[in-house]
């Protein structure tokens, strides 16, 4: 059976890691997946599906090179920049897969990583990017000649499947997400703090951790209005109850919660950036241009009930056809086909 080992380089579930998970799931009959990346919570989500895991530190290259050589890939499937860039110096006679699931800014203009990318690229078999903007926003993105864009695909009969699971708390506003900067969580506190000033009895969570917990969590100390809940590997019964799931994130090249939430029957709302934003448009979700627009909107959301059914019964007229797992597993089966034939 072909071996194909994905590597990571965050240790926690988010997007990306949610889409490696459903690969490995989705084409568990037809290769040998190991997961690769630095030691955290993401073992527990692995281990919970069964996928096999093995971690790595950055810090011990040598030792990492000769753990995944151990393993004989067939091919390595590489997401994101960092380890991308890793294992494309790293690994020679291996053929690579680098996965773009970012667009950060720093691809947007000139600089040592955005040309460094270009040997990347082109040394890969296959770059996949998960949206036109994720390519189209990286600055020599026509020089490279082995690009194919793979949007993101769910798995949506287990999502509404988990999203059965009981719990007693529903919220109007939702954060679901990495407490990283990149998904710029301090925003969406503020933002709740100036909405509890206009509708005060109106219940906020937040779902994810990471390197901002301590921070988010002395922010809203004292606003029992806002309740923090850490990790949880089943976001999707909070999603399931919550009125408006709101992405505050910098930079998202897709944006799968924004598709994740509206299946469930959640309004979601995303910054006017990359591709999050057409992801949210395309669900019927709502775009903001800044803080203020959004507060509007909220505050009309929450205290308008007509609108609020309005707005909801435009998600539930979606077709989410275009994002079955299905579909997408079949493209991803199709990349790695045309690796191994070359």
């Amino acid at each position: 059976m072909t071996k194909i080992v994905h590597v990571l380089f965050s240790a926690k579930l988010g997007g990306a890691e949610q889409v490696v998970i459903n690969i490995s799931r989705g084409l568990s009959g037809s290769y040998d997946f190991t997961y690769c990346s630095q030691s955290g919570s993401i073992q527990e989500s692995l281990q919970a599906v069964g996928i096999a895991y093995q971690s790595f530190s950055p810090k011990q290259l040598l030792k990492f090179r000769r753990a995944i050589l151990a393993l004989q890939p067939d091919i390595i499937h590489a997401h994101d920049f960092k380890a991308s860039f890793l294992v494309n110096l790293l690994f020679h006679h291996v053929p690579i897969i680098t996965h773009i699931h970012q667009a950060p800014i720093w691809q947007t203009s000139v600089n040592w990583k955005s040309l460094a990318f270009q040997y990347i690229g082109n040394k890969s078999s296959r770059v996949l990017y998960v949206s036109d903007w994720a390519k189209e926003s990286y600055r020599f993105h026509k020089h490279l000649t082995n690009t194919a864009i793979i949007p993101n695909g769910i798995d949506s009969s287990r999502i509404c499947q988990l999203a059965t699971a009981s719990t007693t708390t529903a919220f109007d506003l939702l954060f679901v997400g990495r407490l990283e900067d990149v998904k710029d969580p301090a925003r969406f506190v503020r933002i709740a703090h100036k909405l509890l000033d206009a509708i005060p009895e109106l219940k906020i969570g937040i779902v994810g951790d990471g390197s901002l917990s301590a921070h988010i969590a002395k922010q809203i100390a004292a606003t029992p209005q806002i309740r923090w809940l850490g990790f949880k590997s089943n976001p999707y019964k909070y999603m399931r109850h919550a009125k408006v799931v709101l992405s505050t994130s910098k930079s998202d090249a897709f944006g799968l919660t924004m598709v994740e939430a509206a299946l469930l029957g959640a309004i979601p709302f995303a910054p006017r950036i990359g591709g999050i934003s057409q992801t949210a448009a395309r669900v019927n979700g709502l775009v903001y241009a800044s803080d203020a627009e959004l507060l509007a909107v909220l505050t009309r959301l929450f205290s308008d009930g007509k609108f609020y059914q309005e707005t909801k019964a435009k998600i539930a007229a979606v077709d989410f056809s275009d994002y079955e797992q299905r579909q997408f597993i079949q493209r991803i089966q199709q990349v790695y086909k045309g690796v191994m034939e070359r």
